[in-house]
């Protein structure tokens, strides 16, 4: 009963028409291009999350409130949920705060614990998300006042553990990701896809997407059997 009861909140919250902005979501940045311009131009999606998607969402959205409450209670908080907007793209931001006098933007990603441990133990340290870090670059860009530090701060939902980085120095890819979409957009011709490799599975025009990229399933080892002393076949992420 509670899960139907989430359902149907979060359904009737999504009825609830929001205006178009007509323009690309900042929130979009470094993803598949194809994707953004359909976007943009209002084409109908053809695979839609599901249930658990949306209260996944909403879980993120709960756990941002949160953080952004502590800050403002602590006097760290300068600004939360600040729009940005020019000709072409419109966003939100998650955070500006003034810590020890430096001015700090943040954006706040809540993910699995899965993916937030295989970061922390990764050798190279906490792996870059580009699309993340080209994300929180066009709001610093787009901001009206200057920032001393842009950061992302991985927040695990399962077991609330942080990790918060220092975004690299990646303007030039920043700029270029959105002139050549911004172009194509003006002269109204459909970009090339190039989307990472895990967005496709999760694109809500992967049905009717020509350029989609198909994974190719997982080879299979053969490893005997302990039991029987036949060989069996087993997947690589058993």
């Amino acid at each position: 009963m509670i899960a139907k009861t989430i359902n149907e909140y979060i359904a009737d919250q999504r009825a609830v028409e929001r205006k178009k902005s007509g323009k690309f979501s900042v929130g979009d940045a470094g993803r598949c291009h194809l994707m953004r311009y359909w976007k943009r131009q209002e084409k109908p999606t053809t695979d839609e999350p599901d249930e658990r998607a949306f209260r996944v969402f909403q879980v993120g959205h709960i756990f941002h409130e949160w953080i952004q409450d502590i800050l403002a209670k602590k006097g760290l908080l300068m600004r939360k949920e600040f729009g940005v907007e020019d000709e072409h793209r419109k966003g939100i931001l998650d955070a500006v705060c003034l810590y020890e006098d430096k001015t700090i933007l943040y954006d706040f990603k809540t993910v699995h614990s899965r993916k937030f441990h295989y970061m922390r133990n990764a050798e190279t340290g906490v792996p870059q998300d580009m699309h993340y870090c080209l994300q929180v670059l066009t709001y610093e860009a787009m901001l009206p006042f200057p920032v001393d530090s842009v950061r992302l701060a991985y927040i695990s939902k399962d077991d609330l553990c942080i990790e918060e980085i220092e975004v690299p120095d990646l303007h030039m890819e920043m700029e270029d990701d959105w002139q050549k979409l911004i172009t194509c957009w003006t002269y109204q011709q459909e970009p090339i896809a190039k989307p990472m490799d895990w967005e496709c599975g999760y694109c809500s025009y992967r049905s009717g997407c020509e350029q989609k990229v198909i994974k190719e399933p997982k080879p299979r080892k053969k490893k005997d059997s302990l039991l029987s002393g036949k060989s069996l076949e087993v997947k690589d992420d058993l």
